[in-house]
């Protein structure tokens, strides 16, 4: 539910009744030019997110795993074993530091890290012809990740097995 009060400047937002469907290809749209400014988005966060990319993106000198790219605000920690799971503890050993694009490829099963370090990526980005952002990312095939220094902090090798094994599974020929 939005109610609004334009003169006194206030916007009422409730959880409510989502109007439309997300398979929509339009959203439905009020009439009202106030309440087509607002949405309202229900999304669970996770609570420690913050404080496990503040151990894990030092972990790894401030640089991208895969790329060694050193701008710290694109990088971000990414979970070996998602937090929902029951081995998914936010610890360093269970994160790697990456830029938002491998990020996004690794959460995809788009790019893997074996148990031994090595990247690698889909037999099907391998394969396509996508501009000079792919062929870049094909550059990192059977190459090694940046490790921490510090043991504890090395990626879990039992659990980029377990992850390493999905991305196989899901890219398989």
């Amino acid at each position: 539910m939005i109610q609004s009060n334009p003169a006194e400047r206030q916007v009422l937002v409730a959880s409510g009744t989502m109007i439309g469907s997300v398979d929509e290809p339009e959203p439905v749209l009020s009439d009202d030019p106030i309440e087509r400014r607002c949405a309202v988005r229900e999304t669970r966060i996770r609570i420690h997110q913050a404080r496990f990319r503040g151990r894990v993106v030092p972990a790894y000198p401030e640089q991208c795993a895969i790329w060694r790219l050193k701008e710290v605000r694109l990088l971000e920690a990414a979970h070996i074993v998602g937090d929902i799971e029951e081995a998914g503890e936010p610890i360093v050993s269970n994160g790697l530091a990456l830029c938002s694009i491998h990020h996004r490829a690794y959460d995809q099963d788009l790019v893997g890290v074996s148990p031994d370090y090595d990247v690698c990526v889909s037999p099907r980005l391998l394969e396509d012809e996508d501009g000079p952002m792919l062929d870049l990312l094909k550059t990192f095939d059977r190459q090694p990740i940046y490790v921490p220094r510090r043991a504890e902090w090395k990626p879990d090798r039992e659990r980029l097995a377990s992850r390493f094994d999905r991305f196989l599974t899901r890219n398989a020929v």
